[in-house]
């Protein structure tokens, strides 16, 4: 009886297991399926543009940063290029904040393409505007009111996180992010990216001298920030910041789509933002960088000025596209601009390529 009343039982768990194991081998065998092709992510539309006569046309304006480029006259410096302003709008976030990285202007601020969020906008911004200059006139036409603060400091790409996000319990998913160091922008925002920070809307200068596909980036090293003649911030020569193409590959890996350059100014936003927003973006780098920089009002005004355009590199680069090996011949070139090591008499390293 104790036998017969127990094979039921037995048998009931055979069958159940036997089963679970035939479930188990098609489930792990759909796994293994999966894994042997790649995972693409499936982005929606956005409305592109790749002709100036496609681009939507927008509101002209005057942009007075742009007169810092040189002798371009005053009724050369209009744009039409997207405002942060419009652009926060559209995104209407709930508690705006602002991380300024190079703040300080010889204007006070007034010039400075954040501005206009921390004097017009409502919801009023909260900031946190940095900048290694402690002269008082370069910061004193911001809004003086609590929730913005001011630091003079250096920025570096490995003490940011911890000196700042992290000290100021910065939110990883900000409003905007705007940085103007004139040196070593891709580096500092991998740093802040890599960390898990995600602002929606990131502003940033690029080195025009070398346009799209080139990628050229000085390469960091904190251990000889100091020891370059001259400084990358102050030299009259390319090696003050990081291409458009290093730009856009960077922030790329990170879903930021490269939305409006404006002369030396460029603006990414995340992707998902794009799309929900809907905003017109251009085609590629190469479409951006000859609609924004190449065509721009004051571009013919402004050759002169070596930070943004070297007619030897320029040269250089279309010769060296037809060559075999791009970085080799185009780094006997660059060579001959980089800044020279103070210890070692070494010279600055960097990236050129395409």
């Amino acid at each position: 009886m104790y036998l017969s009343d127990e094979l039921p039982t037995t048998t009931s768990y055979q069958k159940v297991l036997g089963c679970g194991c035939i479930i188990g081998g098609i489930l792990f065998f759909m796994y293994f399926q999966i894994q042997q092709k790649p995972v693409s992510f499936i982005w929606k539309p956005v409305q592109v543009w790749y002709t100036p006569e496609q681009r939507i046309k927008r509101p002209t304006y005057i942009n007075q940063d742009h007169a810092f480029c040189g002798p371009c006259p005053a009724d050369k410096r209009f744009s039409t290029a997207w405002q942060l302003t419009d652009l926060v709008t559209l995104i209407s976030p709930k508690t705006p904040f602002l991380l300024n990285i190079g703040a300080g202007t010889a204007d006070g601020g007034i010039y400075d393409p954040t501005y206009p969020l921390l004097t017009n906008f409502t919801p009023l911004f909260s900031a946190l505007l940095i900048d290694p200059s402690t002269n008082p006139s370069h910061f004193n036409a911001y809004p003086n009111r609590s929730n913005i603060h001011i630091i003079h400091d250096y920025i570096w790409s490995e003490t940011i996180v911890e000196n700042i996000l992290q000290k100021y319990n910065i939110s990883k998913y900000f409003t905007l992010l705007k940085v103007d160091i004139d040196s070593y922008e891709c580096s500092l925002l991998q740093s802040i990216l890599q960390s898990g920070y995600q602002p929606q809307i990131i502003h940033t200068e690029f080195n025009p001298i070398f346009a799209p596909p080139v990628i050229f980036i000085p390469i960091y090293n904190s251990t000889t920030k100091h020891d370059w003649n001259p400084p990358l911030w102050s030299s009259s020569g390319p090696f003050y910041g990081c291409s458009l193409s290093a730009l856009s590959k960077l922030l790329l890996s990170f879903n930021y789509t490269l939305v409006e350059l404006d002369f030396w100014d460029v603006i990414y936003i995340k992707r998902d933002i794009v799309e929900l927003i809907q905003v017109q973006v251009p085609l590629n780098d190469k479409v951006a960088y000859e609609y924004g920089f190449m065509s721009h009002s004051c571009f013919a005004y402004c050759r002169g000025n070596v930070k943004l355009y070297n007619e030897h590199i320029d040269g250089a680069i279309k010769t060296a596209l037809n060559q075999s090996n791009f970085t080799k011949y185009m780094t006997n070139i660059i060579d001959l601009f980089a800044p020279v090591s103070k210890k070692t008499n070494l010279k600055h390293p960097y990236i050129i390529s395409i």
